[in-house]
């Protein structure tokens, strides 16, 4: 406990840059609401608004049809013979005409083999694999923040482990510079203990660039100004994952929901052309001098067949069906994937836990170093470089302490991607 306290008093010291310090929860929260999610989002309405659109076909279909023509030369009709006592067929030809017409029609679906049906259902079974998708989606940046926080918090204890070696180095070369005046130590160990202290900066520089590219990440993903992060290292044995619920994983429903689709729509193009019954009615309304009567209404049964299509149909309806074997094959291939993953994170979970015992224990050993090796060298029976050795290890140790716990929460990510768990829930806690 007392390192994990170590890694947060330094943070809040050594925190001096404008921007706001992330806990975990916070920046998954922020990312699973990002702009790459809302645009998922937007597909899902898209698809949502496919239902409607073919669900309307369902509904009477109402038509206007307005048209004005002007004939300069009309060309008349013929009257047949004896049609008015005429012996003979009589040509009337007319000069110009000008005819306006306009027409109410209101048709209606009877029947069409329930395609309509197949087709509403295809694209609601699209619709759920469209939602599936941002859940993904979701998924996939909420990974991603996660594992950018994870490098963030490694470099910032790298960072916070390099500052405290540069102070323990800087301290290291005041004394010896003072013992080098007084003649006890000669020149050579002032030297060695200058060229730590440069070494020091040169690796603070180092770290506070790696910082600095993690956290650009993290602002990218959550789109705030971030300084740093802020982890309780001790919380990260709280968060559970639920490992039953893998078959539920968003790319694992999405690919159910377009096998679905494909096979709703390969029967939907296999009824194509088969015949359909529909209602028409309506009224119309001419103004032509030819005519006797101007206005006519209307009503019909009308059967409807596409006789030949050259096979269009039924290859479009094949190329479906094909395509929804292929998508059975890539959810049999998804799954496989999704048991690799799991495997693979629990074993790296379990390396980073045992590293981090093992960085823990390090650290404990690393102090009780440089302590004993102050002592000795006030005392003169430890040279300069035996100390900035033992300082360089505790630095080692402290980073990789950090490194351990980043390591520790990017299985923990790698588990919870897997098994497509909702981010928010495992980590939320883990501040």
């Amino acid at each position: 406990m007392k390192g994990h306290v170590f890694w947060v008093g330094l943070l809040l010291v050594g925190g001096g840059a404008a921007g706001e310090e992330l806990t975990l929860g916070r920046a998954v929260e922020l990312a699973s609401n990002g702009p790459t999610v809302q645009a998922a989002e937007l597909s899902v309405r898209e698809s949502q608004a496919r239902v409607e659109e073919i669900r309307a076909v369902r509904w009477p279909q109402v038509e206007l049809e307005a048209q004005a023509r002007g004939l300069r030369k009309d060309p008349g009709f013929l009257v047949p013979r004896g049609a008015f006592g005429n012996p003979i067929p009589l040509a009337l030809v007319t000069g110009e005409r000008e005819i306006q017409t306009g027409k109410l029609t209101v048709s209606q679906l009877l029947w069409d083999w329930q395609r309509t049906g197949l087709a509403v259902a295809a694209a609601q079974a699209q619709a759920s694999a469209q939602d599936s998708q941002r859940e993904s989606v979701r998924l996939h940046v909420a990974k991603a923040t996660v594992e950018a926080f994870a490098r963030a918090w490694e470099a910032q204890g790298e960072r916070l482990a390099r500052q405290e070696a540069k102070a323990a180095a800087t301290e290291t070369l005041r004394v010896v510079q003072a013992m080098v005046v007084q003649g006890l130590l000669p020149r050579s160990d002032q030297l060695a203990a200058e060229f730590v202290v440069a070494r020091r900066e040169a690796e603070l520089a180092t770290a506070g660039a790696a910082l600095e590219a993690a956290l650009a990440v993290l602002r990218e993903l959550t789109g705030v100004d971030v300084s740093g992060v802020v982890l309780d290292a001790d919380k990260l044995a709280s968060a559970r994952v639920n490992v039953e619920e893998r078959s539920r994983r968003a790319e694992l429903q999405a690919l159910r929901w377009q096998k679905e689709a494909l096979e709703k729509a390969a029967l939907a193009s296999r009824r194509e052309n088969w015949p359909v019954v529909v209602a028409v009615g309506g009224v119309e309304h001419v103004r032509d001098h030819f005519y006797l009567h101007q206005t006519n209404s209307f009503a019909a049964v009308v059967l409807k067949a596409r006789l030949f299509d050259g096979g269009q149909a039924r290859w479009r309806s094949q190329t479906l069906s094909l395509e929804a074997e292929g998508t059975n094959l890539k959810l049999e291939a998804v799954f496989r994937a999704v048991e690799r993953e799991l495997s693979v994170a629990f074993a790296k979970e379990a390396a980073a836990k045992e590293a981090l015992r093992a960085a823990e224990k390090a650290v404990a050993a690393a102090e009780e170093e440089v302590r004993l090796e102050t002592l000795r060298h006030a005392q003169g029976l430890a040279t300069t470089r035996d100390l900035l050795a033992a300082q360089e290890h505790l630095a080692q140790a402290r980073a990789a302490v950090a490194q351990a716990q980043a390591a520790w929460l990017s299985a923990l990510a790698e588990k919870a991607a897997a098994c497509g768990e909702d981010f928010v829930r495992v980590f939320g806690g883990v501040q």
